[in-house]
């Protein structure tokens, strides 16, 4: 067994498991189920690496990776406006992520490129072919998907931190964009430094959401001992 099958599925095991933890051990966060499907999807993923690189099954696999992924910026964005009983029509939230997932499940040559390495996956799907201006402005609205939502999930947690005058709770408010900076600042570091790995993109990431996956837990076990408080 190569390196990275390895840390795939332990990573998937360790994320899968804070997925229970969270909504058993901490009933009284109000976002519990929310986290506790954040890590599914993040353990859901690591589990696709794993079993690109150990069957061969890459079409379902790399499909199954890619609804894993692909959901996480919405749910993160969802379960930021619920915290916050921010109201927005849900259809806007998950519409772009449901087209590409679509899109993905009904298409014949989804896979492009899927290689085992040493450390990261390399897995080109067809989003990141850019070889015409079509493609180009798929690939683009993925993108702007992709980082629009983080951002703003981000913004709005920093934003109710700097008028929460509880430290408690503040805290608790920066859990979210601590735990989305200690999973892409590194990402961004090493694709700076190594350009060759913007093919390993979704790897990369995903190897350091162990990270962002136990900053969401501490968030989580603070928010409960803070509701149980009150």
């Amino acid at each position: 067994m190569c390196y990275n099958p390895t840390v795939s599925l332990t990573t998937a095991i360790i994320e899968w498991t804070l997925a229970i933890i969270i909504p058993w051990k901490y009933p009284n966060n109000r976002v519990r189920y929310f986290s506790s499907f954040l890590m599914f999807l993040l353990g859901l993923y690591q589990f696709s690496e794993f079993m690109l690189c150990k069957t061969n099954f890459a079409e379902l696999w790399m499909r199954i990776g890619f609804f894993a992924y692909s959901l996480l910026p919405a749910l993160g964005l969802h379960t930021t406006l619920h915290y916050f009983k921010i109201k927005f029509n849900l259809f806007w939230i998950y519409l772009i992520p449901t087209i590409y997932i679509i899109s993905a499940a009904a298409t014949t040559n989804f896979v492009v490129e899927s290689k085992c390495h040493d450390i990261f996956v390399t897995a080109r799907n067809m989003f990141s072919n850019i070889s015409s201006p079509l493609t180009t402005a798929r690939f683009g609205i993925y993108t702007a998907y992709y980082f629009s939502f983080i951002l703003i999930a981000c913004l709005i947690s920093i934003r109710a931190y700097m008028k929460e005058t509880n430290h408690k709770k503040q805290k608790i408010l920066l859990t979210f964009p601590m735990a989305t900076f200690l999973m892409s600042f590194p990402t961004f570091i090493l694709i700076i430094l190594f350009p060759a790995l913007n093919f390993q993109f979704p790897s990369v990431l995903c190897h350091f959401a162990l990270l962002f996956a136990l900053m969401i837990f501490i968030g989580a076990r603070w928010d409960h001992e803070l509701n149980t408080k009150i």
